[in-house]
């Protein structure tokens, strides 16, 4: 009987090995089939999956353009370099070729490659000539282990222009800052609108649909940046500043032209900079201005009543608080003066005198009606409210020492902003940086235009502080050095000394040298301030930033069409003809589009009968077909732009 179990038992025991190795292997046929029929689905055209499943979606971020249309930012289809870093046999020389191609440091690439074991990132969307060179390299079998991947990545053509403005976008192709942060959601479309603008059904079944952006134009002009830029990188280099911001603004109606901060950082390589160099120091960066907030003082003090323009000013001595015993200063003795020599050699004195004529609470309300103390709203992320202190913390220094620019925080927009009633008949404006907002399909979404706030001056006090400022520009001003010929200015200069946090007093070498200037100065058109922060040298206002200011409206002037008094007027019809680049007929041969810019090519990418790629920005370097090839219904055209 015990033999007969053990025997069964044993029976049993095979005949569960042999089930459940039966049930093992149909599994692994199973899992392995399913695998396989899923490949097959994937990688074989026209199988029921990739039938039915749904045409992918190409977001592509619209692009930012100045307000002629100039490309300041625009999505790219660029290669990125990456490499396995198992693959790699010799560091030192793939480094080296690398370096060479895509302008780098070839030890940083080496130390990359050498601290990695896998997978590396060398560079993002580099340019098509440099996937060119990198293609004939991997071909001869040099950059072994180097791989290049397509790519959607941002351009910024003109590199350093208006960097802190126009901001940057991270490789998710969310905004990070900037214009770029700000009206994300109008240049990157949501998965709704790329799904409706796919079920428009302009492009081919099973094509790619690319979803666009919304193109958003900005007030600033190219040319006008450009020039600010480059007079502010000189005056860096000559006066060994630490920054150097330029602004400038249509007077009436608010909006920026540029707006400038030396130095800049490039927004394609954005990662290769400190966080702090990629803020905007016009709108981030407090600082007293010292005295050519004058401008904005005497105006209150002037709209208020305290003053008259006969009011006279004991200049040839010290002013000298009654409690305290508080001086303020003159670099020189003036003797008896009025409200415009206040201005015209900018006493410090006379302004101190003149606070005395006003009460705190009103001057306050006055200050605060100029937009100090507030942020402007400016579209633009990172905007400070600066710094003005309600009257209940005022001691009996403050109303001299704001009178000359001290004991306040403002930025220099708002100093361009508080300008704005100075051409508008006493009417604060918002100061505004887009102009608008265009759809892919060329329909205006939104236009952003003049913004009035309210009323801070009235005309009779306009009048006045503009002919005081212009007087500030005669013999003997402060601001005789702009030296415009032929054209009247209206400006303030100002030399404010810098606080020195760590010695609790201002500092004897670090000075703020500025002006502002507001052209033509009889009906302003243009208001322009400039701020050298930190000049080393040369330091006063009058000296150095007032040339500058002059230097620049001497360019402002005929590009913007300000007359000079010489100028000869001729009679117009008034019908201008603009010949812009045409896009040649491309219909049954390939035009040659050699030369012709990005903005004339883009309408290509509208036609339903042809596949359109266009790589990079700038203009038309190569194409494929050649010119003269015969072209047929769904041919693919290739347009590479440096």
């Amino acid at each position: 009987m015990a033999v007969e179990y053990h025997r069964n038992t044993a029976q049993r025991a095979r005949e569960n090995r042999t089930r459940r190795t039966r049930i093992t292997v149909v599994t692994v046929i199973f899992v392995w089939t399913v695998l396989i029929v899923q490949y097959g689905n994937i990688m074989i055209p026209g199988t029921p999956a990739a039938a039915r499943g749904p045409t992918p979606l190409l977001f592509e971020r619209g692009p930012i353009l100045d307000r002629r249309g100039r490309i300041l930012a625009i999505q790219t289809n660029l290669d990125t370099v990456t490499a396995w870093r198992p693959h790699i046999r010799e560091i030192d020389h793939t480094a080296r070729v690398l370096g060479d191609i895509l302008d780098q440091d070839h030890r940083i690439i080496a130390e990359r490659l050498a601290a990695s074991s896998g997978f590396v990132t060398i560079e993002r969307t580099i340019t098509p000539s440099q996937s060119r060179r990198i293609r004939a390299e991997l071909q001869q079998g040099n950059l072994r282990g180097v791989h290049l991947q397509p790519d959607l990545g941002r351009s910024y053509p003109e590199g350093e222009a208006a960097a802190a403005v126009i901001g940057y976008s991270g490789v998710d192709n969310a905004g990070l800052a900037g214009i770029e942060y700000m009206f994300s959601e109008y240049l990157y479309p949501s998965p709704q609108t790329a799904r409706q603008q796919q079920a428009t059904g302009q492009k081919a079944a099973g094509q790619h649909t690319a979803s666009m952006g919304n193109q958003v134009f900005l007030t600033l002009d190219l040319a006008i940046q450009t020039a600010a830029d480059d007079l502010g990188k000189r005056l860096l280099s000559e006066h060994q500043a630490d920054t150097v911001m330029i602004l400038v603004a249509e007077a009436k109606s608010g909006a920026l032209l540029a707006m400038s901060s030396q130095p800049s950082f490039n927004p394609n390589s954005f990662q290769s900079y400190p966080r702090e160099s990629r803020k905007n120091p016009a709108i981030s960066r407090i600082y007293e201005p010292g005295s050519v907030f004058k401008a904005y003082t005497m105006a209150a003090f002037l709209e208020l009543g305290g003053i008259t323009p006969e009011a006279r000013f004991n200049a040839s001595r010290a002013y000298t608080t009654r409690d305290s015993g508080f001086r303020i200063t003159d670099i020189a003795s003036y003797g008896i003066i009025g409200p415009e020599e206040v201005i015209k050699y900018s006493s410090n004195v006379g302004a101190a005198f003149a606070s005395e004529t006003v009460e705190e609470g009103a001057f306050y309300t006055m200050l605060s009606a100029f937009g100090f103390g507030s942020p402007t709203r400016i579209d633009l992320n990172g905007e400070e409210r600066g710094l003005l202190a309600r009257p209940d913390r005022w001691s009996s220094r403050t109303k001299p020492t704001l009178a000359i620019g001290q004991e306040i925080g403002v930025t220099a927009l708002q100093m361009v902003a508080a300008a704005t009633p100075l051409a508008n008949e006493g009417i604060l404006l918002r100061p505004q940086i887009v102009d608008r907002i265009v759809s892919p399909s060329g329909e205006v979404l939104q236009r952003f235009g003049r913004d009035p706030v309210r009323q801070v001056l009235s005309p009779h006090t306009v009048e006045l502080m503009l002919s005081y400022m212009q007087s500030a520009t005669g013999p003997g001003g402060t601001a005789r050095r702009i030296n415009l010929e032929g054209i009247a200015v209206a400006a303030k200069t100002g030399t404010a000394e810098v606080f020195d946090v760590h010695q609790g007093r201002y500092s004897d070498s670090h000075f703020l040298a500025s002006t502002l200037a507001l052209v033509p100065a009889h009906d302003p058109q243009l208001i322009v301030y400039l701020v050298i922060d930190h000049p080393r040298g040369e330091y006063l206002g009058g000296r150095i930033a007032a040339p500058a200011v002059g230097e620049l409206l001497n360019v402002l002037a005929p590009y913007y069409g300000i007359p000079r008094e010489s100028d000869t007027t001729l009679q117009h019809p008034g019908r201008i003809v603009i010949r812009p680049n045409p896009l040649p007929e491309v219909q049954d041969r390939m035009p040659d589009l050699s030369g012709l810019p990005l903005r004339s090519v883009i309408p290509l990418l509208g036609r339903d009968d042809l596949a359109v790629t266009i790589e990079g920005s700038g203009y038309v370097v190569r194409q494929n077909p050649p010119p003269g090839s015969a072209l047929r219904e769904g041919a693919t055209i290739t347009l590479e732009l440096e």
